[in-house]
């Protein structure tokens, strides 16, 4: 203790200024770990450790004196570093791999990330005119390249004529029945295999691909969109809930309420955050605007002269599907 307070003794500006760096260091690495294992398993695991060290000090001879106990866990001390590696291997080779590495909307302006969420939502809804089961992972903060790993890697913009392909099921086609990851406002990967969930209460009609997203959802902070192969709804998992049957509307209103979320356990409390929200929010409605009037079909003048409003939830014009299916088959 005495160390530590010597640390923090203050003789001039120079002390002063070295203090000042040295907890500034401490609290930045701190909070980079805790930004990297937001959202996982680990999490849990860290939760386990404080337990631990919680009872080696209440296990002390001045406190609840458990020899035993105490000596135990100070063997387990000892090799915490061993333990922690072991322990947060794939963890610790993410962080030295990614550090410094931002999450996959954020990186970009509000634009882009619109965009990106634009071209899954029309995605979903031309799969879901079809009945073709998709199944697409958003990554948000917690990072997604270990369930990138056994997948097929892609690298490429995300449009809803790639991912209408990608789900294509045909037999020449081994990316559709697996899940597509979107990290960076890109496609990284297909055929991915997500972990299924263990949740009893999750309903028994649920087939194999939305146990898969709500089991994803679980461990990570990742969006999931969901199209159903028998009924052609379209589901939004996140947190571990399900939102089923949405149409074009719903879904980028849920999407939109995701992305705009403070990401789990940051505070919002200060002035300039909040003023950062309100900016970013302002922004965000102002592309969602501009976007949906560029993708409002052709015949929207008609549907003006005519008193009705066009249907947004509906699937683009049939033109365009024949032009997705075309090339689609071109690319067979």
């Amino acid at each position: 203790m005495e160390q530590i307070l010597d640390i923090f003794r203050i003789h001039g500006w120079t002390d002063a200024l070295r203090v000042f760096f040295d907890v500034a260091i401490v609290y930045y690495v701190i909070y980079r770990i805790l930004l990297l294992i937001k959202g996982t398993r680990a999490v849990q695991m860290l939760f386990g450790l404080v337990v631990v060290i919680v009872f080696f000090i209440i296990s002390q001879k001045q406190y609840l004196n458990l020899a035993t106990a105490h000596w135990f866990i100070e063997q387990f001390i000892a090799n915490f570093i061993i333990i922690i590696v072991i322990i947060f291997q794939h963890d610790i080779r993410r962080a030295l791999a990614h550090f410094g590495r931002s999450s996959m909307l954020s990186g970009g302006s509000v634009f882009e990330e619109t965009q990106v969420l634009e071209e899954i939502i029309k995605a979903s809804v031309m799969l879901s005119s079809r009945k073709i089961g998709a199944l697409i992972a958003i990554e948000r903060e917690a990072n997604l390249d270990d369930y990138t790993e056994e997948g097929i890697k892609i690298d490429a913009v995300v449009t809803k004529d790639l991912l209408y392909s990608i789900f294509v099921p045909e037999h020449q086609n081994p990316l559709h029945d697996g899940a597509l990851i979107v990290q960076q406002g890109r496609v990284t990967a297909a055929g991915c295999f997500l972990p299924l969930t263990n949740n009893n209460r999750v309903e028994k009609t649920l087939g194999t691909r939305h146990r898969a997203g709500i089991g994803l959802s679980e461990e990570t902070d990742a969006a999931i969109v969901i199209v159903s192969e028998e009924s052609g709804t379209i589901s939004v998992g996140y947190r571990g809930e399900l939102t089923r049957d949405l149409d074009a509307n719903q879904m980028r209103d849920h999407l939109q309420r995701i992305f705009s979320a403070a990401p789990l356990n940051q505070s919002r409390t200060t002035l300039v955050d909040r003023w950062r929200d309100w900016r970013s929010s302002v922004k965000r409605n102002a592309a969602l605007h501009a976007a949906t009037k560029r993708n409002a079909p052709a015949t929207d003048g008609a549907a003006k002269s005519s008193g009705t409003s066009p249907d947004l939830s509906k699937p683009a014009e049939a033109g365009a599907d024949e032009k997705v299916s075309e090339t689609h088959e071109a690319t067979h």
